[in-house]
């Protein structure tokens, strides 16, 4: 593959939302860019695949649970590492509420009350969304 510095790479985060209308986070592992953050779970988005896809499959592959996305909520341009991404958000609702999560790819969760998001240690890159989410009634 040959290396695009410019080239942006596109993400995908999802916050899950509970019955009781509160928002899963889950806590990046030491080893991991941004180590031990708490984030709203997701990742990159591979080839041939959509945003919503990307977010679905990420979930699954990071805490064993099944979703369907729900809303669009916009995206952040932000840089890490020397790297370029833009950040999509998404909301999302498990399948079934009484699926349990398995921590593949995180050390800790939580499900919060949007007012508690601040707080939780996230990224910076993550604030403008906490902020967000903040404002919205969910």
């Amino acid at each position: 593959m040959i290396n695009q510095p410019n080239k942006t790479i596109k993400a995908v985060g999802v916050i899950i939302i509970n019955k009781d209308k509160k928002v899963l986070i889950a806590k990046r592992k030491p080893d991991k860019p941004m180590p031990n953050k708490w984030e709203f779970p997701g990742g990159k988005l591979e080839a041939n695949e959509t945003l919503k896809e990307c977010g679905i499959r990420e979930i699954k592959e990071e805490l064993d649970l099944d979703i369907l996305i729900d809303k669009y909520i916009g995206f952040e341009d932000l840089e890490y590492a020397n790297k370029k991404f833009r950040l999509h958000i998404y909301t999302a609702h498990k399948v079934d509420e009484e699926q349990k999560l398995h921590l593949n790819e995180h050390t800790d969760s939580a499900w919060v009350n949007i007012n508690e998001l601040v707080n939780y240690d996230f990224p910076a890159i993550d604030l403008p969304f906490v902020k967000k989410i903040e404002s919205m009634a969910l």
